[in-house]
């Protein structure tokens, strides 16, 4: 365990400071442009962009990734990152932010890809899980740390732009370390979203659903508690309430899946989603009600990617690991393109409660595919027997 942990230390340590700097930014960008009165639908669509950005790089970065190595993949990545952030501090525009948050989400894919695969490859099989449950509470800690950073940049000033920067900029340190445990990438084909639909079909659109949702809490949640009177503040600590939520249920969820069925955990934290995001449209800004809800709802919403993900990887040899992996980036990159959109054409239409009840519908909408999916039912069972067996 102590040689699995030392050899996955530099990717993690270097994931927490981009992690930080995505968790303010991100934030950060929906707040400005508020700010600067552009409207709802052009904030859904510069975070559509975003991960358009991430949908585009899963598609071919891989290949890149496995000529260069991890290490040095990781550290071009974090520095071209690094150089977008200062660019868009240049000019306050959506349409000029909009090619520097692309060429950001190709860099944050091929981060993912890295991250991901390094820790998926170096554990093993029967460690695989562990491994998972440490990258995603490094991951969602760091997030959750990033939106509390918030509180101390002034929005209206350069110390967003220099904070993000210089934490994408320190990520790269822990990479100059000594790095034996990097792992080799092999030549591999990638996996296309029919081939993943065919092989999971249950685990590929929980994926997408899982980019749609968070997509749209990255995106448009800042937005919404701004339409609710929130002061920047106030924006920061639900953010970071909600991304924290998502990091306390990765443990229990995730032991639940593997001691007992990984379609249920998965089809009972998309209702339990949905539940919460409507218990958020009933409950007033000012109570702290709203801010328990957002916790599980935060909770529950952050699981069915990683759950989705271990779900559809028991359909796939280790051999496949890495090219599973830049599948799942691929299609959690299409909900998060799609997801943002629509919920800002729905919150210009019909008012900001209409962004949790859009949470809401595609969380239901995942879980009734769980329960009622003729296909799913037949996997079920058939899970269900070799376990008996």
């Amino acid at each position: 365990m102590f040689t699995l942990i030392r050899s996955l230390t530099p990717p993690l340590l270097g994931l927490v400071f981009l992690m930080l700097a995505s968790g303010l930014f991100n934030t950060f960008v929906s707040i400005r442009l508020d700010i600067e009165g552009y409207s709802t639908e052009v904030i859904g669509l510069l975070t559509s962009v975003f991960y358009a950005g991430i949908l585009i790089g899963s598609l071919k970065i891989d290949r890149w990734i496995a000529k260069v190595g991890h290490t040095y993949a990781f550290m071009v990545l974090a520095g071209i990152s690094t150089a977008s952030v200062l660019m868009q501090a240049i000019w306050i525009n959506p349409w000029y932010w909009a090619f520097f948050r692309f060429i950001g989400g190709i860099c944050l894919s091929g981060i993912f890809i890295v991250v991901e695969s390094w820790l998926l490859m170096q554990s093993g099989p029967q460690k695989r899980g562990t491994a998972l449950s440490i990258y995603l509470a490094v991951f969602y800690g760091a997030l959750s740390g990033g939106q509390l950073l918030i509180k101390i940049s002034d929005p209206m000033t350069l110390s967003p732009f220099c904070i993000a920067a210089i934490l994408s900029a320190l990520s790269i340190l822990p990479l100059t370390f000594k790095t034996n445990g990097a792992p080799k990438l092999e030549k591999h084909d990638a996996l296309t979203p029919i081939q993943l639909f065919k092989a999971s079909p249950f685990g590929f659109v929980g994926s997408v659903v899982s980019g749609a949702v968070l997509g749209t809490i990255y995106g448009l949640i800042p937005v919404y508690a701004k339409d609710i009177g929130m002061s920047v503040s106030q924006i920061g600590t639900l953010m970071a309430v909600v991304v924290f939520g998502g990091l306390s249920l990765q443990w229990p969820l995730g032991l639940w899946g593997d001691k007992g069925n990984r379609r249920r955990a998965l089809y009972t934290a998309s209702f339990l989603s949905a539940v919460f995001a409507i218990g958020i449209t009933l409950t007033s800004a000012t109570s702290w009600l709203l801010l328990i809800l957002a916790w599980f709802f935060g909770g529950f919403s952050f699981t069915i990617y990683p759950l989705s993900m271990a779900y559809a990887c028991q359909k796939f040899q280790e051999s496949e690991i890495v090219a599973a992996t830049g599948g799942f980036v691929l299609s959690y990159s299409i909900g998060a393109v799609v997801g943002p959109f629509l919920a800002s054409v729905a919150m210009g239409h019909f008012g900001h409660l209409s962004l949790f009840y859009f949470l809401a519908g595609v969380s239901l909408a995942l879980g009734a595919i769980g329960v009622f999916g003729r296909e799913e039912k037949k996997e079920l069972t058939r899970e269900n027997t070799e376990k008996d067996g």
